[in-house]
Order: structure tokens, then C-alpha cells, then sequence
């Protein structure tokens, strides 16, 4: 996982556990935490430490339950991306 900016906005880069790349705005909608550094990837999602609200790579929030339950949370903007030669090239979205 990596920090990174793309003009004034804070991105957080990570990849899921088969390896699919993902760029998203690096705070959480709940509180603000920074998902560079709070967050940690547990297989397709990125999860924030702070609340352990969970986030796709499609940018859908959700928070789990005790019982395992899942109800969604606020979502999280992506930005298109890819990679080539080892390279992660982004796409600004307006």
C-alpha cells in the first residue's frame, strides 16, 4: 500500500490479495482516518483500522458485524487505473 496525490487530492494505492491494483481517495468517509495509514488490505477489500469500515475496489463502503452481518456504509471515490511495465498510471475524474 502507498500514499500518492494527484493535484491537491490524497489517494491511497493498494493491491487486493489476487493483485488487482486499485486508486481511491485516501480518507475514510467516516471519520477522516487515512487509509495509507490506517488502513491494511484483507483479501478484496481495503479495510480502515480506525472503525473497520470495509471498502471494495469499486469503492462500495461496508461495515461487517459480530454476527458477520454486512451493512452498508458511505462509499469511497476510485479512480480509474492500470497498470503497465511495473508503472500504475491514474486517470483524473472530474
Amino acid at each position: 500500500m502507498a500514499e500518492a496525490a494527484l493535484g491537491v487530492e490524497d489517494l491511497v494505492v493498494w493491491r487486493t490479495a489476487l493483485g488487482e491494483v486499485c486508486v481511491m481517495e485516501a480518507r475514510c468517509p467516516h471519520q477522516w482516518s487515512h487509509l495509507a495509514q490506517e488502513g491494511s488490505v484483507d483479501g478484496e477489500e481495503l479495510v480502515c483500522r480506525a472503525h473497520f469500515w470495509r471498502f471494495t475496489t469499486s469503492g462500495e463502503g461496508w461495515k461487517a458485524n459480530m454476527g458477520g452481518r454486512r451493512d452498508r456504509k458511505g462509499d469511497i471515490d476510485v479512480h480509474p487505473c492500470r497498470e503497465v511495465d511495473g508503472r500504475i498510471w491514474v486517470r483524473r475524474t472530474a
